[in-house]
């Protein structure tokens, strides 16, 4: 094959593989928020509060944190009560005894639950000693009215994940039940999971949890089970149990006989699909139009492993089919080194293991012990729009949470799911599916605005949106709660009113369901009230970005280049976050094509420059580098070996000089028989090689040095005049009586004496 047509085969080739991977979607809008855009509660300035539990109450939210529970209204998130719980001397003893920091032996808040009209219910870990308490709540005061443990309710460890729903007068929920974290459990008084069962729970972290019809569902992360003999690896699950369940006979009296789990699939679709295993934070139920489908809906944040490609998506599932994977086949291991393969229909007991029935106590044994050790489910939970909604791959940051504003009208009488994702640095993207209100079938992301709520080293704890509850409240565009451990936040929902948006093109750009184009008012306004849906009024188009009303414009790329002031409520994050003259605190950049066509807005990678590349380009690029880094390192080593030489000549003690050697001794075969013998302590003098002075050479450095003059019978070994040579001894050594002391006038030694002692 030519090799160009082989390398446009792969180009080719690899453009199909990718083509099902989505891009990192590039925001309309970054916004850094001003003092009119958002009310701020900070906590304890000298120690973290660990804020987690968001409870509204009317137009007050209650947040817990250590030590307190906050009432913050929510129109400004003014405190206007608190109700404090300490833990006591003993507890935060014994806590301190069991090795545990200081900062761990306070009571955090971690359930946070109104029983009734009057009566609130909290429980916390209370110095690793979980307790909970009854208050009977009377013209804002908070009265304790019964205190008792919060074993297997509330976590020991204020940083272990839990989750729990109140209904139906009963608490469910989803913590570790023993001091380590060993001992993970679902828990309704006075049903449990299995204890110490890596088929029930495997070393789970929980994420949320909601009560529909007659089950409750629990969403977690945990070691995947079936995945052990080819590794370690997590999925994510959703589990259920029923309501109605009042556990099994004999030993099951105590466990739940109607608890099932499967796995949650939350992938980019292919032949070989890619995973993102780590469910982190579920939405409440919604229910939705989509297309020509009628669904009941969860969105969720997932992730990769930290230590696998970073990326975070986000998908939705619908009840139906969760439902559905339930009623599917179980999934079993014959043995220890068996596959974990679906049970056939046949072995099933019934009724069928799993199911709500009249009275769980009346289970035959068969049925229990089916489900004892049959609970995971052998299909996965599909994503209901078939791929994830939003994809991003970044080493700087994942997502953590996610709220929705559920079917957003707009003009025409479609309607959209607002999400809102918190991020590990400090952010919320609020995004949309554009073709979620036309097809359940496809996935077009637009991510509307990027908002830097924190710092970037301070995570997104919790978001949920607020809308007013009554007329008149205050709240009838809305807010959006963020907390992170240590303050609390309302932001708005959109930023229609911006004085940066002037004209109908930039305002349909937008694509935010919350906007549109008032054509009386000659302006962008938040779509409020029942004009809502008046296409004659309001221009707008979420699914393209664009409206043949609208007089086309060029591309636009507004950069305020200034983010807004902090809010006038100090905080210990203001030193953080960076403050600019501009009170606005937004930086706006919508992105449009300049020509109309059906493409929408100009979209690109968040995470990378506007300008793209071609794969010519890069290649031309890497190949021009090698060449250029080959040809610089030739140059530096052939100057480099050229200096090291010439040091290594100019380093030699006598580069110019000849080493002459005579041999002293003769042949060891030419030996005498008989060694005379010599008298003790005999000088015997030896001669040595001697280094002989050569004349000078005319071009060596050498050739400068003061010499005496050569004679003409210079040899190896000079004798003065006189000297009679003596013959050699049978060891084939010159005798000589001058010894030492001879010298030559020149100072060059002809003979040394050494002396030897023979005993």
């Amino acid at each position: 094959m030519h090799p160009v047509l082989s390398c446009w085969c792969v180009v080719a080739t690899v453009t199909l593989v990718f083509a099902a991977w989505q891009e990192n979607i590039r925001p309309k809008m970054y916004v850094q928020l001003g003092a009119e855009d958002v009310f701020r509660f900070t906590g304890n300035e000298t120690y973290t509060d660990y804020f987690r539990l968001m409870l509204r109450d009317g137009n007050y939210l209650l947040v817990g944190g250590r030590n307190l529970v906050h009432n913050l209204s929510l129109t400004d998130l003014t405190e206007q009560q608190r109700l404090t719980w300490y833990s006591t001397d003993s507890d935060v003893k014994m806590c301190l005894v069991k090795g545990t920091p200081e900062e761990n032996c306070q009571n955090y808040i971690r359930i946070l639950v109104k029983t009734d009209a009057n009566t609130l219910l909290v429980c916390a870990t209370n110095a690793f000693k979980p307790m909970c308490r009854e208050y009977t709540v009377h013209a804002g005061n908070y009265t304790s009215r019964r205190e008792k443990a919060g074993q297997a309710m509330c976590p020991y460890d204020p940083q272990h994940n839990s989750t729990f729903v109140y209904v139906d007068g009963e608490l469910y929920t989803g913590t570790v039940a023993d001091f380590a974290g060993m001992d993970p459990i679902i828990y309704r008084e006075p049903l449990q999971t299995e204890q110490y069962d890596s088929k029930s729970l495997n070393a789970p972290n929980f994420v949320s949890s909601m009560a529909q019809g007659d089950f409750v569902y629990f969403f977690f992360r945990e070691t995947a089970v079936e995945y052990i003999n080819c590794g370690k690896t997590v999925y994510s699950r959703v589990a259920r149990v029923c309501k109605l369940d009042r556990g099994g006979p004999h030993r099951y009296r105590n466990r739940w006989t109607s608890f099932l789990k499967s796995r949650l699939n939350c992938s980019v679709t292919g032949d070989f699909p890619f995973y993102f295993n780590e469910i982190q934070s579920t939405t409440e139920l919604i229910s939705g139009q989509y297309g020509s489908k009628s669904a009941q809906l969860i969105y969720g944040t997932f992730t990769t492993p930290v230590n696998s490609i970073s990326g975070s998506a986000v998908c939705a599932f619908s009840l139906q089919d969760i439902t559905d994977t339930f009623k599917g086949n179980f999934k079993e291991q014959s043995a220890i080194n068996s596959n974990w393969l679906p049970v056939q229909s046949t072995k099933v007991p019934d009724p069928r293991p799993g199911q709500c029935v009249n009275d769980s106590r009346s289970l035959p044994d068969l049925t229990l012990n089916f489900i004892h050790t049959h609970s995971l489910m052998d299909d996965l939970v599909p994503s209901f729009f078939g791929q994830p909604i939003v994809i991003r791959t970044s080493f700087h940051y994942r997502f953590t949470q996610i709220a929705v504003d559920p079917q957003v009208k707009t003009p025409g009488g479609k309607t959209y799911d607002v999400l809102f994702i918190g991020t590990d640095n400090g952010k919320v993207i609020k995004a949309v599916n554009a073709e979620s209100a036309d097809t359940h079938l496809k996935v077009s992301p637009v991510v509307i605005e990027e908002i830097q709520a924190f710092p970037p080293t301070v995570p997104v704890r919790g978001i949920k949106v607020v809308r007013a509850s009554q007329a008149g409240d205050g709240l009838e565009d809305g807010r959006l709660v963020v907390i992170a451990d240590s303050q609390v936040q309302a932001l708005r929902l959109h930023r229609c009113y911006s004085d940066r948006i002037l004209s109908c093109g930039e305002c349909v750009a937008l694509q935010d369901p919350y906007c549109a184009w008032d054509r009386f008012e000659g302006k962008c306004r938040a779509l409020v009230g029942p004009a809502v849906t008046d296409v004659n009024r309001f221009l707008q188009s979420v699914a393209t970005g664009l409206h043949v009303s609208c007089a086309p414009s060029k591309t636009l790329s507004k950069d305020a280049s200034n983010v807004g002031a902090i809010s006038s409520n100090q905080n210990k994050f203001e030193s953080m976050i960076p403050i600019k003259e501009n009170p606005g605190g937004e930086i706006i950049n919508i992105m449009q094509d300049e020509e109309q066509d059906s493409s929408g807005p100009e979209v690109s990678a968040a995470d990378s420059p506007p300008p793209q590349y071609s794969v010519e380009t890069l290649v031309m690029a890497v190949v021009a580098g090698a060449l250029a880094a080959l040809l610089v390192g030739f140059v530096a080593g052939y100057l480099c070996g050229r200096k090291c030489r010439k040091d290594e000549d100019d380093n030699l003690p006598y580069p110019d000089t000849e080493y002459e050697y005579f041999e002293q001794r003769q042949n060891v075969n030419t030996r005498l028989a008989t060694e005379p013998k010599l008298l003790p302590q005999e000088e015997v003098t030896y001669a040595e090689p001697v280094l002989v002075p050569q004349p000078p050479k005319l071009h060596s450095p050498k050739g400068t040095m003061r010499k005496p003059p050569p004679t003409p019978t210079e040899t190896l070994f000079q004798f003065p005049d006189g000297y009679t040579f003596r013959p050699r001894d049978n060891f084939g050594t010159l005798r000589s009586h001058q010894g030492d002391a001879y010298r030559r006038n020149d100072g060059f030694a002809t003979t040394r004496s050494v002396k030897k002692v023979y005993l």
